[in-house]
């Protein structure tokens, strides 16, 4: 069975074409509707709008591909694939391209004084808070930096702490105060 669609003459293409073809729908389908669902949790109507048209675009594709190739067990192994490494793709590329903020939490018993001035001198804000643990007295420190400087700054104040216990949490809204 074929199922023309936009021009896709499934029957025409070789074997691995049609594998080939079926991967990259699937991968391009996941991959925006991944950067879709982190826009709507973010605010972001008018991005997750254009990302939702062309991801529904390229499912239907990719579906109409797998259905004319049934027959293919291969096909579904390629589908499957592009499912997996779509919603991969999807994640690493929301790190590069898409703005985010996150909040470190830091809960220091005994350095927490030289993270929040190592965090300062490095261009960044550092909120300081005594807080009580089960251990005795801590210093909670937060701060707000870009998603994708995450691993980074977390290595930076292991190094400085070792024994530090860090949350880190996306944020969809910053408003006011400094801001990275």
């Amino acid at each position: 069975m074929n199922i023309p669609f936009y021009g896709i003459d499934w029957l025409a293409l070789s074997p691995g074409g049609v594998l080939l073809v079926l991967f990259a729908l699937r991968a391009a389908d996941l991959t925006l509707a991944t950067l879709r669902t982190l826009a709507i949790v973010r605010g972001q109507r008018k991005v997750a709008w254009f990302l939702g048209f062309f991801a529904s675009f390229f499912f239907i594709l990719g579906a109409a591909g797998l259905l004319s190739n049934l027959s293919q067990p291969l096909s579904i192994l390629a589908y499957a694939a592009g499912f997996a490494t779509g919603t991969v793709l999807g994640l690493t590329l929301e790190r590069q391209f898409l703005p985010a903020n996150s909040l470190v939490r830091i809960y220091s018993s005994s350095r927490g004084g030289a993270i929040a001035s190592a965090l300062r001198e490095a261009g960044r804000g550092a909120t300081e808070v005594p807080a009580r643990g089960r251990g005795g007295p801590v210093d909670m420190i937060f701060t707000y930096i870009r998603r994708r400087q995450e691993n980074r700054v977390r290595k930076e104040i292991r190094a400085l702490d070792p024994e530090v216990v860090m949350t880190v949490e996306n944020v969809r809204v910053l408003a006011g105060g400094w801001k990275p």
